[in-house]
């Protein structure tokens, strides 16, 4: 019997993928660092950790400018993905523990949130912990919250970053859905995955569990 679920909160919950990545490049422009690496790889990666990858040894000047540039685009650009709050409003009425782990240090994880008409029992983010995904950390942080086991709950995210710490922390249930990053998404199906176009997808889904 499902007792929890864990989502990711960027591309999962909220549009905010494609803010994130924005948010980078305006980030690297402003500092004159030419990105030779694919982003939409990175995403999903705590934020400390792509500055590192991509700024070395500048990493904590890029760090906050892309902090700062998320800020100012996030309540303008992002919005609650299809059927996320109907999903989220669902489980709550079943009595389901809902936690979002995301990547996303807690200051610009809560204004994401404040963009969904939803407050989670449990935040877990990329500041709470010492590694972040595709690391289990984050993920087994939640269910010790929750006091829940892994058969108990399911996991959604939108990169193999979320899918790889799932199946790392003995989720079983993990439904991994497509978001505007270009990324393998057949890579995630070796970990478990099921894919899904939308949450719409997950509501039949989940009444059927």
């Amino acid at each position: 019997m499902i007792k929890g679920a864990i989502f990711d909160l960027d591309g999962t919950l909220v549009s905010t993928a494609v803010v994130h990545k924005t948010a980078w490049e305006l980030a690297l422009k402003e500092m004159g660092i030419e990105r030779e690496v694919n982003l939409d790889m990175l995403m999903g990666m705590r934020t400390l950790e792509i500055a590192k990858i991509l700024a070395n040894e500048r990493y904590m000047e890029l760090y906050e400018k892309k902090n700062n540039h998320y800020k100012e685009l996030v309540k303008r650009l992002a919005n609650p993905t299809c059927c996320a709050e109907e999903i989220l409003w669902e489980l709550r009425k079943r009595g389901v523990k809902i936690a979002v782990v995301t990547s996303s240090i807690r200051s610009s994880a809560q204004l994401t949130l404040s963009v969904l008409n939803f407050k989670p029992d449990l935040i877990v983010a990329g500041d709470d912990v010492e590694r972040g995904k595709p690391d289990p950390e984050p993920v087994i942080k939640a269910l010790k919250a929750m006091n829940l086991s892994p058969k108990e709950v399911f996991g959604v995210g939108d990169t193999l970053q979320d899918v790889i710490a799932y199946y790392r922390a003995n989720i079983e249930r993990i439904f991994l859905v497509i978001s505007e990053l270009n990324i393998n998404r057949e890579e995630g199906v070796k970990y478990g995955a099921k894919i899904i176009r939308t949450l719409c997808e997950l509501r039949e889904l989940v009444n059927t569990s």
